[in-house]
């Protein structure tokens, strides 16, 4: 019991420690985000919306029959809160993209809650499928944090608050197996499934509704270039632990 425990939160600090790490590449790297953060914003968008149509997607549709109305129903959720509670009358460019970046880091901190919720799961199960699950999340939980804080910055969030909500999203991971550890233990694949799907449905809404519109407003011709690397990046992890 000791063991599992100490290698949930161990694993799961490691996957948060992953999006920390990514936090600060964006963070003292200020020459180049004042000329290139549109390009991480591309980047984030291929990643997003690739990571749910070739991972979350067809994980939750082995899990959970009805995922496919659950992946609607996410992107109608996070419709209808950057509709009814995050937006309002703009009359600035910037205040769409302070909108949109606080929606992006909602949609990441939810993600990164059910990958630590993957993460204590697969110790409940073993401790082999544990480490597997662990991998997975480390290997997006990078670009994850390259995400967060590049979308912040760029949305005009002053730094201090970037800071903040980007450290949110990485502790949120940890949080995510310490609350299945001890309250949602010997969780149901249908549930995880659900979740996937729920995840699913947030990202492509993230990915397609406010990070590509960015990309087109701030037009470079390298934007399409960057997401088509955040898309390869995310399938050749794929193919890396498949």
């Amino acid at each position: 019991m000791a063991t599992q425990f100490f290698n949930t939160m161990f694993y799961s600090s490691i996957a948060g420690l992953a999006t920390i790490i990514g936090i600060l590449i964006v963070l003292y790297a200020k020459e180049f985000n004042k000329k290139y953060s549109i390009y991480l914003v591309s980047f984030g968008a291929g990643v997003l919306i690739a990571f749910a149509l070739i991972n979350l997607i067809p994980e939750s549709l082995e899990l959970y029959d009805f995922s496919l109305y659950i992946v609607l129903f996410g992107f109608l959720i996070f419709y209808l809160i950057e509709h009814f509670i995050m937006l309002h009358p703009f009359h600035e460019p910037f205040e769409r993209e302070h909108a949109a970046g606080k929606t992006a880091i909602l949609g990441l901190g939810f993600h990164s809650l059910i990958d630590g919720i993957v993460i204590g799961a697969g110790f409940e199960i073993s401790q082999k499928i544990g480490l597997i699950a662990t991998l997975a999340v480390i290997a997006h939980e990078l670009p994850e944090g390259i995400t967060a804080m590049a979308v912040l910055l760029h949305a005009k969030v002053k730094k201090i608050k970037s800071l903040l909500y980007s450290f949110l999203v990485a502790i949120a991971t940890p949080v995510g197996a310490l609350l299945t550890y001890y309250f949602i233990r010997d969780i149901n694949e249908s549930f995880i499934g659900f979740l996937f799907a729920l995840a699913a449905g947030s990202f492509i809404y993230i990915g397609a509704s406010d990070l590509v519109p960015e990309t087109h407003e701030h037009y470079n011709k390298n934007n399409a270039l960057y997401l088509i690397i955040g898309i390869i990046f995310v399938v050749l992890i794929t193919l890396i632990f498949s």
